[in-house]
């Protein structure tokens, strides 16, 4: 056979089906001479076109052989055999943990496995039994911790929203936790994973910005990191401190972040922030980390649309309100909100005519600008923010 396949100078060739059936034909006539019969529903016919599809499934298998040892392109079970040989597993879905602050009528245990909610229904379990003590105020309170019931990033959920008991009890006079939750996780998806192993091959865990960010992303529940330098001998606009860097977060348990950050950093670094975790370095010396998790943005919607006899009543708004938060929320920090790209959103929903979209951070302030979003910022979209309206309805 004249055709080339297979791994060469130039890079891996897989020939496609109609190249293979030209090639095998081609053979076929020079061994059986120029008069065969060779059309479909030939002997020789049918016989090339099995040939040539058997050696097309076989070089692109093939082909994805050659393709899974490399980052960039492997996939799957492949690029997590990649990340095992440098020791970077994928991460995968983890539940949240934070800790819930409850107000009882008097002394009272409340036993680990005790059920609390947001009021979107997000349930969490204590893990631990608590039991409340009198404060210097007169009340009675007790600190506990809650683990998610389901793994996901969904359960991160903002500080003071846990507020609801599953099962009503009249000793507990209110329930809250006093911190957002950040450590919860979906699994890891290929592109995510990939980029960070390539991350991990080019700047190794480190004393450098790409080394601190390769460290930190590493660790469980951490999605994003952006660190900010202050290379000037003043203090700067966001209040940082000269010749310091001021490293945030989206994501991740603090301790772990100190643990980490008091391994990599280099000597004399100068830290800002308002999360202050004392950690101990490789001397036995206990020292104060700083840092600070990403600052939520909320970003409010409103989309005015024309319909036509396509649109569903029913679920059309929704759709548009689920696709819309969804992209917003994964924009990454410090990433611009474009207005034009909320626009194929809207569009690709069967029966829209017609959109007009405003967009703003909050819902008395909304425009047809783009929304500037500054490093430390994390864009996010709930369902509660967007309007639809449906024919000036």
């Amino acid at each position: 056979m004249a055709i080339k396949f297979g791994l060469t100078n130039t890079g891996y060739i897989a020939p496609t089906y109609a190249e293979w059936l030209d090639d095998v034909e081609d053979d076929f006539r020079s061994r059986f001479g120029d008069d065969i019969a060779i059309t479909s529903n030939s002997n020789f016919g049918i016989l090339a076109r099995i040939l040539a599809w058997r050696l097309t499934e076989i070089s692109q298998q093939m082909e994805q052989v050659y393709y899974s040892g490399f980052y960039s392109t492997a996939n799957d079970s492949a690029l997590d055999r990649l990340g095992a040989n440098i020791g970077v597993p994928r991460k995968v879905a983890r539940p949240a943990h934070t800790d819930i602050k409850i107000q009882t009528d008097g002394e009272y245990l409340i036993q680990a496995g005790e059920q609390f909610e947001t009021d979107d229904g997000i349930v969490f379990d204590l893990t631990q039994d608590v039991v409340t003590t009198q404060s210097t105020d007169g009340n009675w309170y007790g600190t506990g911790t809650l683990e998610s019931e389901e793994t996901g990033t969904m359960n991160n959920v903002e500080a003071n929203t846990i507020t609801v008991i599953s099962n009503p009890d009249d000793n507990v006079v209110s329930v809250t936790n006093p911190k957002n939750v950040s450590d919860g996780q979906d699994d890891e998806d290929d592109e995510s994973y990939r980029n960070r192993l390539i991350m991990e091959n080019t700047a190794k865990p480190g004393p450098t910005e790409n080394g601190i960010k390769s460290a930190l992303s590493n660790l469980t529940g951490v999605r994003e990191v952006s660190i900010v330098s202050n290379d000037t001998d003043k203090v700067d606009s966001y209040g940082n401190l000269p010749e310091s860097i001021h490293i945030y977060l989206l994501g991740g348990n603090r301790q772990d972040i100190a643990n980490t950050l008091i391994d990599c950093l280099p000597a004399g670094c100068v830290l800002n922030g308002s999360q202050a975790v004392n950690a101990i370095d490789m001397s036995g010396n206990e020292k104060t980390i700083k840092f600070d998790f990403a600052t939520d943005k909320p970003i409010y919607v409103k989309v005015n649309i024309q319909t036509n006899d396509q649109w569903n009543a029913d679920s059309g708004a929704s759709q548009i309100k689920e696709q819309i938060a969804q992209a917003i929320s994964n924009l990454n920090m410090g990433q611009k909100v474009f207005l034009t790209k909320m626009y194929p959103i809207v569009y690709n929903i069967d029966g829209v005519d017609e959109a007009t979209i405003s967009i703003g951070t909050s819902k008395s302030n909304l425009s047809s600008s783009d929304i500037t979003v500054e490093r430390f910022e994390a864009p996010s979209c709930d369902l509660q923010n967007i309007e639809v309206v449906v024919n000036g309805q």
